[in-house]
């Protein structure tokens, strides 16, 4: 486990941020800090669709950010895409980071964690489609002797 991808925010921080958003949000202005924070909260939670909020929120953010900014939008895009297991969208947000700071040490890492990811999903994958087959084909086999039997 690692805490810079596997941690989770608390739920208590995480009410605080949607506060602080949502009021900012109902005052007509929210101010990118404000949205970067919740979408950085929304990441980090053990919840799918609150990690898809997330993602959804820096995306929003993206074209807004200053350069600085937006190397933390596309890196917690990056992480929220692997929490979600959209393992070949996490790894265009990692390589576009890579792309502009190579020697980023969170960037590799979470890289090397996507691409194990996917080798390990991409063989287990194979594996139950492999079981699903062999299933098949034994029950095609059992079909094919009760056939046979009963003909004799």
């Amino acid at each position: 486990m690692d805490p810079d991808f596997d941690d989770a925010v608390a739920v208590e921080d995480l009410v605080a941020l949607e506060r602080r958003y949502e009021e900012q949000r109902r005052g007509g202005a929210v101010s990118r800090s404000c949205q970067f924070e919740y979408a950085w909260g929304l990441v980090r939670s053990p919840y799918g669709a609150d990690v898809r909020k997330g993602v959804a929120l820096l995306q929003e953010l993206l074209p807004k950010s200053t350069r600085e900014e937006q190397r933390d939008c596309v890196f917690y895009l990056a992480l929220g895409n692997y929490r979600l297991k959209e393992y070949e969208r996490a790894l265009e947000h990692v390589e576009r980071l890579l792309g502009a700071e190579p020697q980023n040490t969170q960037g590799l890492r979470l890289r090397r964690r996507i691409r194990d990811s996917m080798k390990r999903d991409g063989l287990l994958g194979a594996a139950i489609v492999g079981g699903v087959a062999l299933g098949v084909a034994g029950l095609a086999g059992l079909l094919g002797l009760a056939i046979s039997r009963a003909r004799h």
